[in-house]
C-alpha cells in the first residue's frame, strides 16, 4: 500500500459511492458483502489524480524508469490513463476480442525492452492481469512492477513482482457453499464486467 492517509481514502471512496455494501458475487466467483466500484471513482478524475501522483515518486524509487502504463478496458482504463499522466509515460491498453481473448488493437504496440507497469483498478486473483502479462512478455516488454488503486488480494506482490496500491482492502469472501445466512438472506448483484470464474 502507498497511500500514507488510509483514513482519507477510504472517506474519499465512501463520499463518491464507490464503495458498496449488500450481497455482491465477485468475478472470482466467490461472494462479499463488500464491493468497490473504482469507477464511480473514476467520475472524478480531479479527486484521484493528486493520489496518482504522489505515489509516483515512491513507484520510481522503488521500480525504477517506467517507460509506459499497461493496463486492461474496461475497468482499469480511467486510471490507467491517469497513470500515464502522473507518470509522463505512454498509456497503453488491452481490450477483449470477439472470442473474449485480450489483445493489442487500435494500432498499439509494446516494445521489446521497454519497461512497463501494469495497472489495475482493483486486484483480488489478478486473472485479467495474467491476460495482459502474456502480451507484453511476447513482445519481450519489461515488467517494473503492478499498481493498482485497490488492493484486495492480501499481498505485496503477484507473480513475483511487486504489487502497489492506493489502500489495501480485506473484506471476508465466501464460496457458495459457506454464505452466513444474513449474507444469503440479501438478494445477489453481479458487479463488473468480467465473466465470473
Amino acid at each position: 500500500m502507498m497511500a500514507t492517509h488510509t483514513a482519507d481514502f477510504l472517506a474519499l471512496l465512501k463520499d463518491v459511492g464507490a464503495l458498496k455494501e449488500g450481497h455482491f458475487l465477485l468475478a472470482s466467483g466467490r461472494h462479499s458483502a463488500h464491493y468497490v466500484q473504482v469507477a464511480q471513482l473514476s467520475q472524478y478524475p480531479a479527486r484521484l489524480q493528486p493520489w496518482l501522483e504522489n505515489a509516483v515518486s515512491a513507484l520510481k524509487e522503488e521500480l525504477g524508469s517506467i517507460d509506459a502504463a499497461f493496463y486492461p478496458a474496461i475497468g482499469a482504463l480511467p486510471v490507467g490513463q491517469q497513470m500515464g499522466l502522473a507518470l509522463n509515460t505512454r498509456a497503453v491498453f488491452a481490450e477483449r476480442n470477439a472470442e473474449n481473448e485480450m489483445i493489442l488493437r487500435r494500432g498499439f504496440e509494446l516494445h521489446a525492452g521497454e519497461r512497463l507497469l501494469l495497472v489495475e483498478d482493483v486486484v483480488t486473483t489478478g486473472g485479467t492481469l495474467k491476460e495482459i502479462k502474456v502480451i507484453a512478455e511476447e513482445a519481450g516488454a519489461e515488467l517494473a512492477g503492478v499498481f493498482c488503486v485497490i488492493n484486495r488480494s492480501g499481498k505485496d506482490s503477484w507473480e513475483g513482482l511487486p504489487l502497489r496500491s492506493l489502500i489495501d482492502l480485506q473484506f471476508p469472501t465466501y464460496a457458495e457453499d459457506e454464505l452466513p445466512s444474513e449474507l444469503a438472506a440479501i438478494p445477489i448483484s453481479r458487479p463488473g464486467t468480467k465473466k465470473i470464474s
